[in-house]
């Protein structure tokens, strides 16, 4: 971050800002599906499919932004989409009803789905090889703070208001004023738009057989994440640290925020430790670590709930700035935010179906089992792809 200039500093600590947006929209609902379940008298199960219509337009819909990434410029796509946010948070707390309701956070999910294929390839086009898995660390670091900040101001908005609507207020504020960064920035400075690169180049070539194991490993992950992510603060509602017990809904999210901080420490690490020629390695690592923790999640006691949560936090996301430089090093220039969006289409559209598989499931716990299989499915495509790698050393995009 030093060796570069005060511009490009401003634009990537502004895509960080928006990466963490996308992530407080994102935890918005686990952290108020109590609330919302106990005002419309519905049971997890409603709240499980009401995150899954959320979830599915996030990731399918990146497959579209994609592709409008690649013709109109992120930074634009980006001010769509944290004002377009902004303004479904207010929707679903004005327009009265649970089918209403569904479709606010339809919508607002069709927002979110703009960021990854806009901020990654807006990053990945703006650093090298060799700084970006560092950029994207800090980048991971930003979201983490998002999936680990939005428990805490839910748990200050309830304790002072006890309204799931006040808490949406405050997220709805926050989308718009970032968005209004981003549309300073458009306005400032034009943007190169990549879907122009010459197609024949030889360094805008891409090596697509291991981009497609990249996609199997992105369903697989997505089913693990979602899954935990969706009703992690219920799960964690009885649970007790250091001999302490919190209970309820605040509780829940006060013990989650404080878990899923610690992916910051994962992704900052990763962002150091990343190198190119051993992204794919240390990729199936990451995922082979997070099944003992899975595992461990589903037999818990309720003094363990929260260390197994937080170990299996700060491994994971470890996975995100590696898995995004390699979806960089595997694609051209010319179709990166589109490689980008199918990558995260793929991985949160499919990951989308476990958070109303997961509110299915009478037990809780037991739920978690099923998605240590998914990280072990993500792990066997990592060994994939790393025998692939040693196989067959990657052209152009490595250096693009």
């Amino acid at each position: 971050m030093k060796s570069v200039g005060k511009p490009l500093v401003v634009l990537i600590l502004a895509v960080c800002a928006a990466h963490a947006m996308v992530h407080v929209l994102e935890g918005s609902l686990p952290c108020v599906e109590q609330s919302i379940a106990a005002q419309f008298d519905v049971g997890s199960s409603t709240t499980g499919w009401l995150q899954t219509v959320w979830r599915f337009p996030w990731g399918v819909g990146a497959l579209v932004a994609g592709w409008l990434v690649d013709r109109y410029g992120a930074k634009r796509m980006l001010a769509l989409y944290l004002l377009g946010g902004g303004v479904t948070c207010f929707t679903a707390i004005l327009l009265p009803g649970l089918p209403l309701l569904f479709a606010s956070m339809f919508l607002m999910g069709v927002m979110a789905s703009i960021y990854h294929p806009a901020g990654l390839a807006l990053l990945s086009h703006e650093t090298t090889p060799e700084t970006l898995p560092k950029t994207l660390g800090w980048h991971g670091v930003f979201g983490s703070l998002g999936i680990g900040g939005v428990p805490l101001i839910a748990a200050g908005v309830l304790s002072m208001t006890h309204s799931w609507h006040a808490f949406y207020a405050v997220l709805g504020v926050m989308s718009i004023s970032v968005g209004m960064v981003f549309v300073y920035l458009t306005l400032q400075s034009p943007e190169r738009v990549f879907s122009k690169v010459d197609q024949a180049a030889v360094d805008d070539r891409g090596n697509w057989a291991s981009f497609g194991v990249l996609l199997v490993m992105s369903s697989t992950i997505g089913l693990s994440y979602h899954g935990v992510m969706s009703f992690l603060p219920r799960y964690l509602s009885d649970a007790k640290v250091l001999g302490f017990q919190t209970e309820g809904e605040i509780g829940g999210n006060i013990l989650a925020a404080s878990s899923l901080i610690l992916g910051c420490i994962g992704q900052y690490m990763a962002g150091q430790m990343a190198r190119p020629k051993r992204l794919e390695f240390q990729l199936m690592l990451i995922c082979a670590s997070t099944v003992p923790f899975l595992i461990g999640m589903s037999f818990a006691p309720p003094q363990w709930k929260w260390y197994c949560v937080a170990a299996w936090g700060m491994i994971f996301f470890m996975h995100q700035p590696v898995f995004n430089s390699l979806i960089a090093k595997y694609t051209p220039r010319s179709r990166r935010s589109l490689c980008y969006g199918v990558s995260f289409a793929v991985g949160n559209g499919i990951g989308a179906i476990a958070a109303g598989l997961v509110g299915e499931n009478a037990h809780l716990q037991s739920a978690y089992l099923g998605l240590a299989g998914c990280a072990s499915l993500a792990s066997l495509s990592g060994l994939i792809l790393w025998i692939r790698a040693t196989k067959n050393p990657p052209i152009g995009p490595e250096n693009s």
